[in-house]
């Protein structure tokens, strides 16, 4: 791993990694998650862009449709479909890239590993949709 990468730990929010999400016309495979007290420090650090949502810090990364959908791991490490993350409420680390400046406070989603499944919340079926 270069010293790009950037890990960073939390709550997921919103889940677009099995759905891109269309913004303007783009697509972009979008993850935000709820960061926690490490991941917070870990964000402030390397001067990331988070809000403030409830009292709660979220960061998105994003990751263009043309790299094709970030990979995802279960808590063993084990590669799996991208159906295994939650659409929210998984625990995750999620590995990032900062962007080249003048965007170096954005981050690119590389992989995500769920570290603990919601309670509840079963695996994502695009069928339901």
């Amino acid at each position: 791993m270069s010293g790009d990468y950037i890990s960073l730990t939390g709550e997921v929010v919103f889940n677009k990694i099995s759905q891109p999400d269309v913004y303007k016309g783009q697509s972009k495979y979008t993850l935000t998650v709820s960061l926690d007290k490490s991941g917070i420090k870990t964000a402030e650090k390397n001067g990331l862009v988070t809000k403030e949502y409830e009292g709660k810090t979220q960061i998105t990364s994003k990751r263009k449709v043309d790299f094709g959908q970030p990979k995802v791991y279960n808590a063993d490490k084990d590669e799996v479909d991208v159906t295994h993350l939650s659409l929210f409420g998984d625990k995750v680390t999620m590995l990032v890239k900062k962007g080249k400046e003048p965007y170096d406070a954005y981050t690119y989603l590389e992989r995500v590993r769920v570290e603990e499944k919601a309670d509840g919340v079963g695996e994502y079926d695009p069928a339901e949709f």
